[in-house]
C-alpha cells in the first residue's frame, strides 16, 4: 500500500471520527434540551394539565419551582429571608437551575455517548465495561452534586450569617447570590468528583500515563487545589479545602486503578494511533464486511453505515 493510499485512508478514518463525534454530541445536545425542557415547563402539579384554566391562561408553577422551594427550605436557615434586588433576577435563576438540573438527569447519557465515542480503539472484551463505567460517572457525578449541595453550601450559607451578624448586617440573602452558589457547588462538585474516572479511561487507552503525576505528586495536588480555590464561587480556604479533599482521594484511588491497567498487556490503543499503526494490516480489498451485521462498508471505515457499530481494530 503506498503513501498516497495510506494518507487518504489515514483522512478518511479521521473525517469518520469526526462525524461520529458529531452524532454523540447530537445525542447529548438533545437529552440535555429535552431535560431542561422538562423543568421548565412541565407544571409542578401534573393534575393542573386537566385543568382548562391552564390552557386559557398558561399560568401555572413549573417543576423547576418546586425543586427550588425545596433548596430554599433545606439550605436557608430559618428566619433569613431570600431577597431579589434586580427584577431580572429570578428570570435567570428559572432557566439557570432548568439547566442545571437538565445536566444531572443527562449525566447518564453524557457517559454512554462518551464511552461509546471511544469504542472503536476497544477490544470486544473491554467493550463490556461500558455499563460499569456509565454507573460509575453517573454515581460519581450524582455523589458530586450532592456533596456540593449538603456539604459545602451550607458551610458557607452559614459562615456567611455568622460573620453579618459579627459586622451588624440584617441576615439576608440575594436570591441571585443564593441560587447561583447552590447550582454551581452541584455543577462544579459534580464534574470535579469524574475527572478521576476520565482519567483512568485515557489511562486505558493509551492516551495519558500515570508517570508524570507519579513523580509529581506534590505539584499535582497543588495545581489541584488551585483549580479547585478558582472554581469554587466561596473565596474562603475552608471551603476550597473541603472541595479538594475528596477530590485529592478521588484521584489517589483512580492512580492507582490506573497503574494496575497499565501493567496489564496492551490490548487496546488510541484512536488515531490505531489508524496510524494497524492500517497497514488492512485488507487490500475496497470493502469488508460488518461483524455485527454483515453489511458491506468500505474497508477503511470505523463504523458501519447500517448498525452504527465500532468495527474492532485489526491485531
Amino acid at each position: 500500500m503506498n503513501n498516497l493510499e495510506q494518507s487518504k485512508g489515514i483522512l478518511s478514518g479521521f473525517w469518520t471520527h469526526v462525524e461520529e463525534l458529531r452524532k454523540r454530541l447530537r445525542v447529548v445536545i438533545i437529552t440535555l434540551i429535552v431535560a431542561t425542557s422538562f423543568f421548565a415547563v412541565f407544571p409542578a402539579n401534573p393534575q393542573d394539565m386537566f385543568s382548562s384554566a391552564f390552557w386559557v391562561s398558561g399560568l401555572y408553577r413549573p417543576f423547576v419551582s418546586l425543586v427550588l422551594s425545596w433548596l430554599k427550605n433545606l439550605v436557608a436557615p430559618k428566619g433569613v429571608s431570600v431577597i431579589s434586588l434586580d427584577v431580572g433576577a429570578p428570570f435567570e435563576i428559572y432557566f439557570a437551575a432548568s439547566l442545571v438540573f437538565g445536566l444531572l438527569v443527562s449525566s447518564p447519557v453524557i457517559a454512554y455517548e462518551i464511552y461509546k465515542f471511544v469504542d472503536p480503539a476497544l477490544y470486544p472484551n473491554e467493550r463490556k465495561s461500558i455499563y460499569p463505567f456509565t454507573l460509575a460517572f453517573t454515581g460519581l457525578f450524582i455523589s458530586g452534586a450532592l456533596f456540593g449541595l449538603f456539604v459545602l453550601t451550607p458551610w458557607v450559607v452559614y459562615t456567611s450569617i455568622i460573620f453579618s451578624q459579627y459586622v451588624g448586617s440584617v441576615a439576608s440573602l440575594s436570591v441571585t447570590n443564593f441560587y447561583y452558589m447552590i447550582l454551581i457547588f452541584i455543577a462544579v462538585t459534580g464534574f470535579a468528583f469524574t475527572t478521576p474516572l476520565i482519567f483512568v479511561l485515557l489511562v486505558k487507552l493509551r492516551i495519558v500515563k500515570t508517570q508524570w503525576i507519579s513523580k509529581n505528586r506534590l505539584w499535582f495536588y497543588f495545581i489541584l487545589y488551585v483549580i479547585c480555590a478558582v472554581v469554587t464561587p466561596d473565596g474562603s480556604p475552608l471551603v476550597d479545602i473541603a472541595l479538594f479533599i475528596p477530590v485529592a482521594l478521588l484521584w489517589e484511588a483512580a492512580l492507582q486503578i490506573a497503574k494496575r491497567s497499565e501493567k496489564k498487556p496492551e490490548t487496546s490503543a488510541t484512536i488515531v494511533q490505531g489508524s496510524l499503526h494497524n492500517f497497514d494490516n488492512f485488507s487490500s480489498a475496497k470493502t469488508t464486511a460488518c461483524e455485527f451485521c454483515g453489511h458491506s462498508i468500505d474497508a477503511s471505515e470505523f463504523f458501519c453505515n447500517k448498525c452504527g457499530k465500532a468495527q474492532p481494530l485489526p491485531k
